[in-house]
């Protein structure tokens, strides 16, 4: 059981404060927010795999695994370029290392996903720092 659900009225407050930050992103901030929810995610996962929880790893590891195909469904090629097609590649990389988190070695891969998927989270955030000092 988690702190969300353990706290009376969290878990609706953090939807409504999560609703309206979507409702009013901009486009870059909804690709933010796609990568904060995809590390919630991992890190669930994680979570679960060290707390020996197996149903709610795969339930977490499946939620991550449709962040990654809607970020790579997302990708403009024909506008994006090299940076679509490098991000492509990492998303691809990452899903196929979803599918192959099992066992074992779960842990692992998740973390290996998390850090991947960090290191772009940086990068993007950066860009939209870089955007807002233009502005």
């Amino acid at each position: 059981m988690s702190f969300r659900s353990r706290t009376p009225g969290y878990t609706d407050s953090y939807k409504s404060m999560h609703a309206n930050r979507v409702a009013n992103a901009n486009p870059h901030e909804l690709v933010s927010i796609m990568f904060e929810e995809l590390l919630l995610k991992l890190d669930t996962a994680i979570g679960h795999i060290e707390r020996h929880d197996m149903p709610g790893m795969i339930q977490a590891k499946g939620r991550a695994a449709a962040i990654v195909n809607a970020l790579d469904e997302s990708l403009d090629f024909e506008h994006g370029g090299d940076t679509a097609i490098a991000l492509g590649v990492v998303y691809r990389e990452a899903s196929e290392r979803l599918a192959r988190a099992k066992g074992p070695a779960a842990k692992d891969i998740l973390q290996s996903v998390r850090l991947m998927i960090a290191e772009i989270y940086s990068a993007w955030s950066d860009i939209g720092k870089a955007a807002r000092k233009r502005a």
